[in-house]
Formats: C-alpha cells, structure tokens, sequence
C-alpha cells in the first residue's frame, strides 16, 4: 500500500476502484451538498488528487470479472490532480465535485474522462489523447478550458457548463481539437473568447441555447475548421464576434431565432465558408455584419423573419457567394445588403421585407449579380436604393406593391441587367428615379397602377431599353421626366390621360402602340418631349401608322414634323419660303394646296382677262384668244399653249400677268421642293 495514512473516503475509493464501485460521499441535504460550498465540506468529504492520481496510473489491483474505473460523487478533490505526459487505463468519473486546483491531462492518453454538475478551477487537456469520452455536463468552470491539439475518440460534451469569469481574453482553447464523434456544446455558457481554428469534427457541432460572451472582441474563432455534419446554434446568443472563415460543413449550419451581437464590427464573419447544404438564419437577430463574402452554399440561404442591423454600413454582405435559394421573405434590415456579382442558381425573395439604409444610401448593392430563377421584391419597403446593374435574372423580377423611398436620389436602379422574362411592378410606389437604362427585358415590362414621384429628375430614365412589351398605366400622373431615348419596344401600352407633363422619346422605336388613337393625340403626346423639333419621334410614329394601314395618319405625322421643324428656325428670308411651302403644298404632304392655289389664281385670271382682253402682237396672225388658255399658260411656265407670247397685256393686267407667271414658277418650285423632301424620307 502506497497511502498507509487514507481518510475513510479515501479507504473506500481504494476498495471500490477494482470493481469500479461507486463511492458516493453526499448527505442528501441539497443545501450542504452545493459544490459552491465545498469550501465547508469536512475530511469525510475530501479525497486526496494523489491519491486518484494513483490508482488511475495503477496503484490498486483490478478484481478479475471486473473494470477498475474511478467513481465518486459529491467528493472535494484537495491538490492537483496532474496526469500529464500519462497512460491511464481506467476511466475517470466524478459527479457533483469539487476540485480545488487545475485538473491537467496535458500530452496524456486516456479513457473516458466524465465529470459532471461539478466545480473546477480549470482544466488543460492540451495535446491529449482521449479514447471514448470527454464529459463535462453543467460543470462550472471559472478559468480556462485547454484542448488545443487534443484528440479525441468519441464525443466531447460541455452541455450545460460555464466556463470563464469574463476576466481574461480565452475561456476555451481548442485550437487544432480533433473529434472523431460530435461536439455536444448545447447550454454552454462562455464568459470569453472560444477558441476553435482548425479544428475537425467527424460529427456534428451543437451550440443550441448556447450563450458566447465576449463584447467587441471575438466571441468564437472556427476558421479553417471542418465539420463532418451540421452546426446547430438554434437560439444561441452570442455578444463579441462569431468567427468562421474558410471553414467546411459537410451538412447545413442551423441559426434559427439565434441573436449575435457585435454592435460597430462584425457579428457573424464567414467568408469562404463552404456549405454542402443550406445554412438557415430564420428570425435570427444580428446587430453588426453577417459577412458571407466569397461563401459556397450548396442549397438555401434561409433568412426569413430575420433582424439585421449595422451601425457601420453593410447589415448583409454575400458579395462573390454563391449559393441555390436566397428566402429572406419578411427580413428587417437596418443597414446595407450587398450582393455584388453574387451567384444563385435557384431564386432570391425579399417579399415584404423592409429595409432602411438611411437617407442617401443603397439599401440593397446586387452589382453583376446572377440569379437564375426569380427575384422577389413584391410588397418590398425600402429606404434607400434597390440597385440590380448589369446583373443576370433567370426569370423575372417581382416589384408588385413595393415601396421604395430615396428621394434625393435614384430609388430602383436596374441599368444593363438582363431579365429572361418580366418585370413587374403593379401597384408600386417610389418617391426618387426608377433607372432602366440599358435593361434587356425578354417579356413585358409592367408599370401599371405606379406611382412615381421625382419632379426635379428623371422619374423613368429607361433610355436604351430592350423589352417585348412595356405597359405604363400608372395610377396617378408621374411626376418628374419619362426618358425612353433609344428605347426598342414591341408593343407599347400608355394612358393618354396620365401622360407625364415631360417625356423624352428622341430615338424611341416600337411597332405597335395601345391604345390606337389618331394623329392628333399622338402628336400631343410627342409635343411633351422638350426637344419636340427632332424629326426621328415623328418618322417613327409615321412608320407606326403606316404599318397599321393608315396612310393619311402618318402624312398628317410628317406634315407637322415639317411644320415644327421649320417654326421659328433660320432667317427671316428662309422662314418666310418655309411659310410659303407650307400655304401652297403643305411641305408636299398637302399637294390639294397647290391645285386650289392654281385653281384660285386661274378662275381670276380668267375673269379679268374675260372682261379686259390684252391686244394681240400681230393682229390678224395672233390665235383665237381664250382667257382660261392664256391664264394657265401664264401660271405653267414649262408648257407652251400658244397664247402667252401672242398678247401684250397692258396697265393693271400687265401686272397681273407678271403676278400669275411668278406665281406659277413659285408653285412649280414649291411643289417641286416638297416632292424632293418626302422621296427623300421614304
């Protein structure tokens, strides 16, 4: 015997360690067994660390049939229990006590090590070797947990301990753990930082209910670890940073109704983590940045009924992820997302979601970013810009009911992006621009029952725009400028009477447009385009009609193209022969003028020639006179009828005479000039 002087306790832990006996030490009295008052416990209580120290390293004989194991309940462990650099056959269970010094397992190699509802100091199983399992259920731990390095053959469970005093920066250091089994964290509570790069973990890792304190600083460290199965954190509170870049799940990462606090930094840091499944924030709570950047999910990023709040700029960062669904149906955000060049290869929703980015910033940044499925933003609240530029949409774009406000700026920006299918917006509502310049919509374009607001701008800049078909009904008059310049639409649909006070359609082409008014409505729609004199919106309007069968409703379109084009322009001289073509030919798109002006000049050339023939040049050779001949000879200068040069008009009918010959070579030009001018606008 190595112990000649064992207390009574002692003596029985001798004699049940062959048979791996139980040796329970408690009164019954739950108030004198709190290991929190172990401090009171009497020497029939205390059992020396040297004296389990030696029976684990072989001290006392196994009994044959039976497991020499260690086996205590409510004992107060005097001294240091220090197995490191050991081989120790036998496992070692204490239930219920409470250990006056560091229990160290450094470098050693193990079995089973379970000691639950007790009171440590603190533990360092650095570099250890542990076969089956590490056991640490509701202990209370107020220094620091060690397993850096550690190794162990099972599962390690903590569920239900505190660890840490809040005092230092580490409370767990399992840098490098190795778990061939799960990691059961579920309850902990950490007063500290957790310390867990590189570790890897064959099974699962579960922090539900668990509570990480560890303000503005890092509250756990995970990165470059790999995980065998999934990382539950079902309602885990977390205050400091949650850290887990370029880490590796092998299932999914579950956050459900979990709240991570880091207010001015980063609350949940994940770029290039890689999920084989989907990783489910649903009505989590985050005050700082979720960043995502550069993360692989192979199925959902779940965020519905999710709270995301940044005080520094990005709430939500997924800039270069990718992933297969986006649901943050109903998320509440205050603070910025970014999505730049971000890839989803099924669907993104953020119906009914209400973002506020603050007054002058984008709420959602989706630069190049690529879904090919559809994108969500139906009865969206937003303050702040919605900016989807030279992005890719599978399918379409839902903006149903939305409520997008940045006044001072541009509210929807969709510039250069291509969506395959529609994008529809009934019933929205926008104080500030919607931006379409350069979107390629494959269908329909629906701005029906809209309200856009932004008189000091472009209220609809969709200049370059591709689309089938575009539907503008709004609900009320748009204030502010609509800009389709270089637009290509198929069908255009528009309501005559909410027609916005300004529109710019320089270069617009369409083949059809609904209603089918005539002329003179359609031309009170391009006289709202400030630059009403260029020639292309009525060529095209003219085209228009001209395609549907009416002919004389495009003359009447180029007619006062003509018109518009020359009123109020160039010299006086030039105006005046403008004003001209336009009263004898109509710019040649009227011709009826110029027989009605000859027909005019004729009939009174006549009748004053009827009643005061002119003298004959040669009497006797001279022809018959005719009065109706010889005016219309005056009036056609290129025609020879015989009469004109066989009288001498004298007094009042010489002047008349040379009146009808110039206006003869005026009409003859005009008519000429007109001609020339509508060949060339064919």
């Amino acid at each position: 015997m190595l112990f000649p002087d064992l207390s009574e306790p002692e003596r029985q832990l001798w004699s049940a360690f062959p048979r791996g006996a139980w040796v329970d030490l408690r009164t019954g009295d739950p108030v004198a067994d709190d290991v929190k008052k172990a401090v009171s416990w009497g020497p029939q209580r205390i059992i020396r660390a040297e004296v389990i120290r030696a029976l684990l390293l072989g001290a006392g004989s196994a009994e044959p049939g039976s497991a020499p194991a260690v086996r205590v309940r409510g004992a107060r462990i005097a001294g240091r229990l220090d197995l490191m650099g050991a081989a120790v056959n036998s496992p070692l269970v204490c239930e219920h006590c409470h250990f006056d010094d560091e229990l160290r397992i450094v470098e050693a190699s193990t079995k089973t090590v379970r000691i639950v509802d007790s009171w440590l100091p603190a533990l360092n199983g650095t570099r250890m070797s542990l076969d089956g399992i590490l056991n640490l259920w509701s202990c209370v731990i107020p220094g620091v947990l060690r397993l850096d390095q550690a190794k162990v053959t099972g599962q390690v469970c903590l569920r239900g301990a505190r660890i840490g005093d809040g005092c230092g920066d580490i409370a767990v250091a399992a840098d490098g753990l190795a778990v061939d089994g799960d990691l059961d964290w579920t309850a902990i509570e950490v007063l500290g930082s957790v310390r867990l790069t590189g570790a890897q973990v064959s099974g699962s890792v579960d922090l539900n209910r668990a509570r990480l304190v560890c303000p503005d600083k890092r509250a756990l460290t995970a990165n470059n670890c790999v995980i065998g199965g999934r990382l539950t954190g079902k309602a885990l509170i977390a205050e400091g940073e949650v850290r887990i870049r370029n880490a590796r799940i092998a299932a999914n990462i579950l956050l459900q109704d979990a709240s991570l606090r880091n207010p001015g930094g980063v609350a949940f840091s994940g770029g290039g983590l890689s999920v084989a499944g989907g990783m489910f924030l649903d009505r989590l709570t985050a005050l700082g940045e979720i960043n995502l950047i550069s993360a692989r999910l192979g199925d959902i990023l779940s965020l519905p009924a999710a709270t995301l709040s940044s005080r520094t700029g990005w709430a939500l960062n997924l800039e270069r992820a990718t992933m297969g669904d986006c649901d943050a149906g109903g998320l509440v955000c205050s603070g910025q997302i970014r999505l730049a060049r971000t890839r989803i290869s099924g669907a993104l929703s953020l119906k009914r979601a209400r973002l506020d980015a603050g007054a002058g910033r984008v709420a959602l940044a989706a630069d190049g970013c690529v879904v090919e499925g559809t994108v969500d933003l139906a009865e969206l609240q937003a303050r702040g810009e919605i900016g989807i530029r030279t992005g890719r949409v599978g399918q379409r774009i839902l903006l149903r009911g939305a409520r997008l406000d940045h006044p001072d700026g541009i509210a929807l920006r969709l510039s250069g992006t291509d969506v395959a299918a529609d994008v529809s917006c009934r019933d929205m509502t926008v104080r500030g621009g919607v931006r379409l310049a350069g979107t390629r919509i494959g269908s329909h374009l629906g701005l029906d029952q809209v309200r856009l607001d932004c008189p000091a701008g472009a209220a609809l800049d969709a200049r370059a725009l591709q689309a089938a078909e575009v539907s503008l009904m709004p609900a009320e008059r748009i204030r502010g400028l609509v800009n389709f310049t270089h637009a290509r639409v198929g069908i255009l649909r528009d309501d005559p009477g909410l027609w916005p006070e300004r529109l710019s359609l320089d270069g617009l082409t369409y083949q059809v447009l609904e209603p089918g008014l005539p002329a003179r409505k359609r031309l009170a729609w391009l006289d709202r385009d400030p630059a009403f004199h260029q020639p292309q919106p009525y060529e095209q309007l003219a085209a228009m009609y001209t395609s549907a069968g009416q002919p004389a409703e495009a003359r009447h379109v180029l007619y006062t193209r003509e018109r518009r084009q020359h009123d109020g322009s160039g010299t006086v001289p030039g105006r005046a022969w403008s004003r001209l073509q336009d009263l004898t030919v109509g710019y040649g798109y009227k011709p009826w003028r110029a027989a009605v002006c000859l027909a005019v000049l004729l009939v009174l050339g006549s009748l004053v020639y009827a009643l005061a023939p002119p003298r004959p040049l040669q009497p006797g050779a001279a022809p018959h006179f005719n009065p109706v001949i010889y005016t219309l000879n005056l009036l056609v200068p290129v025609v020879d009828l015989g009469q004109r040069d066989a009288f001498n008009p004298a007094g009042l009918e010489q002047w008349l005479s040379y009146v009808l010959i110039a206006a003869g070579w005026v009409l003859a030009t005009t008519i000429a000039t007109g001609a020339a001018r509508v060949l060339r606008r064919q």
